[in-house]
């Protein structure tokens, strides 16, 4: 869904963060990986034990490093129409790795698998979608999906599986229509997908305690 530019005229591009990016990422995702953490009925609540303690800690970085890495996409995405994958790669290792420890901490096997069972479809269903529209849909965006659909349905928990991919696919198309509108005013053929994806696993993973209810 998003033109391919050259590297070579955004050579600043290549990590995509900077400070201020990693310092407002870390305040957001400390932020909502607390609410999640402590909301979520995953015995988070109230951690007692060491590896509870362990658990709450790595949901807080796995959300931490999605938020950061996130707002590095964002800006590669809207500065020029591409989601490196080299950091596409990094959010998804640090994120689904992070949140996978938390759940063996912790035996929620059930919760596991279901977010990594809503992952590896969503990144079948996305290939088929990537290679049936010549491109329509962007590589970068394909292999970022899955992700945001892992980050939502882990938060969720695994009785809520149906409920967390069909609102993470509501936002999403609410996120596109936007997009699509504003670029349909600022006369743009294109719009960069990233941050829409990226938007609505935010507000999927915000959403999580009102769905695990």
């Amino acid at each position: 869904m998003a033109r391919k530019l050259s590297r070579a005229s955004h050579p600043r591009l290549r990590s995509g963060l900077r400070s201020s990016d990693i310092a407002a990422g870390l305040a957001v995702a400390t932020a909502g990986g607390f609410v999640c953490a402590t909301s979520v009925g995953s015995g988070l609540a109230a951690p007692a034990s060491s590896r509870e303690v362990a658990a709450w800690l790595l949901t807080l970085l796995g959300y931490a490093g999605f938020v950061v890495g996130g707002i590095a996409l964002i800006r590669a995405d809207l500065l020029t129409h591409t989601l490196p994958n080299q950091t596409v790669a990094a959010v998804a290792l640090w994120t689904a790795g992070a949140l996978s420890i938390a759940s063996v901490a912790l035996g929620e096997w059930a919760a596991l698998g279901a977010a990594w069972g809503a992952a590896i479809a969503t990144l079948a269903v996305a290939f088929v979608c990537w290679w049936a529209t010549a491109g329509a849909l962007g590589g970068g965006d394909a292999k970022l999906l899955p992700i945001a659909v892992f980050a939502t349905v882990w938060a969720a928990g695994a009785g809520a599986v149906p409920l967390s991919v069909g609102l993470f696919l509501m936002l999403l198309a609410g996120a596109f229509g936007l997009a699509g509108l504003v670029a349909l005013i600022r006369r743009r053929r294109e719009f960069a997908a990233g941050p829409a994806i990226f938007c609505a696993a935010i507000g999927g993973v915000a959403l999580a305690p009102v769905l695990a209810v």
